[in-house]
């Protein structure tokens, strides 16, 4: 009896170790001991914080990430546009208009302006005339009577040489003739302007030369010269002109004093005519205001001439305006032309916007 009691016991012992230590192997199996699972888990823990603390030193260190940044923007954020992406003329801060100031100290402090914001580079030198027409005084003159390339400002005294000649009866005002004095005011065509030098020379280019730069000195326009016809592809460097007396062309012309009213007021048409616009500024075309002009372009010399009719403004006035850049080292940056007509433009809308609202004319 005593020997089964004891063989009972003994099998309930081992089945209680049996059945004590079944779960602590299958701990083991399954996921490793809790110690060691806890050590994992804060590594991969670890691990993961390492990861994130290297990405946020990339981030700082690395300026392409923040540009890039800074250049994606959301829906309701603006975008920082950077000076070179607008167009030039909304890039200048204009400096005040004080009251009581002439236009000439206006236009002086703007080419101040001008050269510190390096519109205008060290070499630029810049003739410009206003005139206004309808009180007869000059109002601004900045380096008026230096003698610069013409350019395609010549054609303006081709033009009133073919209407002197037409008027004293030396050739006839044909369709032919007015095609290409269209032609050369209009767009600027040289060909029809070599044309019409030819003409007037009875086919000799050099004859022509001479008759136009006699009417040229009769006239009075002193620093004037026709020495060549246009060459090929328009590099023409020997003719000139100057700011003065392309203002006086105008003036001339408004008072109708050209040959005759008649032929003053056909050379007015075409000019009014001209698509190329630099003085004729987005804001003139808004108001409606007409400009009868004539621009010139070669490499170094970046001009446009002409009246502004604002006089149908309530405080407006008619004006001639010539202005003239030439840079002799002729830079070879192609861009030097379309930054020199923003400057023109920029010049011709603060004058303009002045004028209208009354100020400055005295």
């Amino acid at each position: 009896m005593t020997l089964f009691n004891k063989k009972i016991i003994l099998s309930l012992f081992l089945s209680f170790l049996l059945i004590f230590n079944l779960p602590l192997q299958a701990a083991q199996t399954a996921d490793g001991p809790v110690e060691t699972t806890e050590k994992s888990i804060h590594k991969k823990t670890k691990k993961k914080k390492t990861k994130r603390l290297r990405q946020k030193k990339k981030r700082k260190k690395s300026p392409s990430i923040k540009k890039k940044n800074k250049a994606v923007s959301s829906p309701g954020s603006h975008r920082v546009v950077e000076a070179n992406d607008l167009p030039i003329e909304n890039t200048f801060q204009s400096p005040v208009v004080l009251e009581g100031s002439t236009i000439q100290s206006l236009v002086e402090n703007e080419l101040i302006h001008l050269k510190v914001s390096r519109r205008l580079l060290p070499g630029d030198e810049i003739s410009l005339q206003l005139y206004d027409l309808t009180a007869k005084k000059m109002l601004a003159d900045i380096n008026g009577n230096e003698t610069r390339n013409a350019a395609s400002l010549i054609k303006l005294f081709v033009m009133l040489a073919v209407y002197d000649s037409i008027s004293r009866q030396e050739f006839h005002e044909t369709p032919e003739i007015e095609h290409h004095l269209y032609r050369m005011i209009a767009v600027s065509d040289n060909g029809a302007t070599n044309y019409l030098i030819r003409r007037l020379g009875n086919g000799d280019a050099l004859q022509g030369i001479m008759i136009i730069n006699a009417l040229v000195r009769r006239v009075g326009f002193s620093s004037t010269r026709l020495r060549e016809l246009i060459p090929d592809g328009g590099k023409t460097y020997a003719n000139q002109t100057s700011a003065a007396d392309t203002t006086l062309f105008y003036r001339l012309l408004y008072e109708q004093k050209l040959i005759s009213p008649q032929y003053s007021q056909k050379m007015n048409e075409l000019l009014l005519k001209n698509i190329h616009d630099r003085i004729k500024t987005p804001q003139i075309k808004r108001d409606g205001v007409a400009v009868a002009d004539k621009t010139g372009y070669v490499r170094g010399l970046n001009g446009d001439c002409g009246i502004v009719y604002q006089k149908s403004l309530t405080n407006g006035c008619d004006y001639a305006l010539s202005i003239i850049i030439e840079n002799k080292t002729r830079p070879s940056d192609g861009g030097w032309g379309k930054k020199k007509s923003s400057v023109i433009r920029y010049l011709s809308d603060r004058i303009y916007q002045t004028l209208k609202n009354g100020q400055s004319k005295s």
